[in-house]
């Protein structure tokens, strides 16, 4: 667990307050948001490699789980949660609204029994479309594309293209 310094705690409730809503528009304005954003938001992270960028709207909460590598991009309105760790590899491009979770409940027949933590790799080069959901303990290859609305219960191999609820793949990339 990282240690929560002055830096931190002014980063934090600064982006809460105006990096969050800052707008995605294209041109100097949008620029300057997504480097404010990046500003506000880098020290939060567990690691950073290289520059990334994070859209409008987007809750990390306190950001102590992610590791995002070169040019990894967070789509707009997405929610990344939990204790596990998230690796967003480089080149990573996200729709809007995407939903990365690393916890869940963990349940026995007798009842609840706690939660469990899995983390989650995004490897290089992969895509997701609009509201993805990726759940714990998952995998998403290089290259792999998951088209928009699909839930990721299980791991996708490099260079798949997945889709629907529960993904699943439908295509091979290499073989295009």
């Amino acid at each position: 667990m990282q240690k929560w310094t002055f830096k931190k705690t002014v980063c934090y409730l600064l982006y809460l307050a105006i990096g969050k809503h800052l707008p995605d528009e294209l041109g100097p304005i949008g620029r300057f948001s997504y480097r404010v954003r990046s500003i506000l938001s880098k020290p939060l992270f567990k690691k950073v490699e290289g520059t990334f960028g994070i859209a409008s709207k987007v809750d990390f909460g306190n950001g102590s789980f992610l590791i995002l590598r070169d040019h990894a991009n967070i789509g707009r309105g997405s929610y990344l949660s939990g204790e596990g760790t998230i690796t967003i590899g480089r080149h990573v491009m996200m729709g809007h609204q995407c939903m990365i979770i690393t916890q869940n409940h963990k349940y026995l027949e007798e009842g609840y029994a706690g939660k469990e933590v899995k983390d989650v790799l995004i490897d290089d080069y992969a895509w997701l479309g609009h509201r993805v959901i990726v759940l714990p303990g998952v995998i998403i290859g290089k290259h792999a594309i998951i088209r928009a609305g699909a839930v990721v219960i299980k791991d996708i191999p490099a260079y798949a293209i997945a889709v629907g609820v529960p993904a699943k793949v439908i295509k091979d990339r290499k073989k295009i």
